[in-house]
């Protein structure tokens, strides 16, 4: 019999909708414990079931009929799933065919198209039993984790997480992100990134893991973060909204971000007020991962004002040229702005 005959998918859905007794509910979850292919299942539509859930002004509907078609469509597209390897290998189109995947549920369950996720990424499962949500290098995305949590994954970045049956709520990361968390009091959310360890309840943050400096970088939005070293477990420091945590070799410090481009790469909306070139090549080469640097130390002191709303590095770097009267020379590793200056 084919394995996918074997999943119950109406159990699949009186756990989503938490309509399962005490044993029911606890017979099921060792289901899922053992049986990769529940894992997988229920970490893939579980926070977008509940975020449907919170919805106001959702259209009624046969909710059962709209199962039905989920649980088809999650079917049918069963084998093509499998042979997903590796989310950097897969192109972002092929993952965003017109079924919508497994991201159809929202639009199945409400009815309203604008829900869906601009980039909603399937999560790959390895021969560990770790989930992977990976971005390209060239593209940011978005995704929900099943405790309905909202990640914004930045280009050349990866998330990976386990299926817990206790409720844990933890994952690691490599490169950046923003997350948006459900608050829970009675369960935090712990991130771990290279040296550092991220818990919060519920907020909104970044996270940076920088390879480079061997530094993490840790921006809160709203509520509270406690940031604390894996080696060192008697430091730590509670950061709060408007606050940057940085963990390094030396420690643990902490510093008002003036950096109103922090988070560029996510809201798409650069703006520049009599800042400096050396800023905004700064600011450039976070949001968009590039490699930009100045030929002339003169120029970096010269002032731009401007703003850019979701355009592409190569559109900045023309208006730049204009404004500077530059040459720009591109290389395999970096583009290097050429001019004599503001004088």
């Amino acid at each position: 019999m084919n394995k996918k005959e074997n999943i119950n998918w109406e159990m699949i859905a009186k756990y989503l909708d938490q309509e399962m007794n005490d044993q029911e509910r606890k017979e099921f979850e060792d289901i899922i414990q053992a049986d990769p292919e529940y894992q997988r299942i229920i970490a893939t539509v579980q926070g977008t079931w509940n975020e449907t859930k919170k919805k106001k002004n959702m259209i009624e509907i046969n909710t059962d009929s709209a199962w039905e078609k989920l649980k088809n469509r999650i079917e049918n597209h069963q084998t093509e799933i499998r042979e997903i390897k590796n989310i950097r290998e897969s192109s972002y189109r092929k993952i965003l065919n017109p079924a919508l995947r497994i991201a159809a549920v929202i639009f199945v369950l409400i009815g309203l198209s604008y829900l869906v996720f601009r980039a909603f990424i399937l999560p790959v499962m390895d021969e560990t039993g770790r989930f992977t949500v990976s971005s390209e290098p060239d593209r940011m995305i978005q995704t929900t984790l099943p405790d309905g949590s909202l990640v914004h994954l930045k280009a050349n970045s990866t998330i990976s997480y386990e299926h817990q049956k206790t409720g844990i709520r933890e994952l690691s990361l490599e490169g950046e992100a923003f997350f948006n968390i459900t608050h829970d009091p009675d369960q935090p959310f712990i991130i771990s990134a290279n040296q550092a360890i991220v818990k919060v309840v519920g907020t909104s943050f970044s996270v940076e893991t920088d390879n480079e400096n061997n530094t993490v970088n840790v921006f809160v939005e709203s509520g509270k973060v406690v940031l604390s070293s894996k080696t060192r477990e008697d430091e730590s420091l509670i950061l709060e909204p408007g606050y940057m945590g940085i963990l390094s070799d030396n420690g643990i410090d902490k510093k008002y971000n003036e950096d109103k481009n922090h988070l560029a790469w996510k809201s798409g909306k650069l703006e520049f007020h009599e800042s400096s070139l050396e800023d905004v090549i700064n600011d450039l080469n976070h949001t968009y991962g590039t490699n930009i640097i100045s030929g002339n130390a003169e120029m970096l002191g010269c002032d731009f004002t401007g703003t850019f709303l979701n355009q592409p590095v190569d559109t900045v770097l023309k208006v730049l040229q204009t404004a500077f009267n530059l040459d720009i020379e591109i290389t395999d590793s970096e583009i290097i702005l050429l001019g004599e200056g503001c004088k």
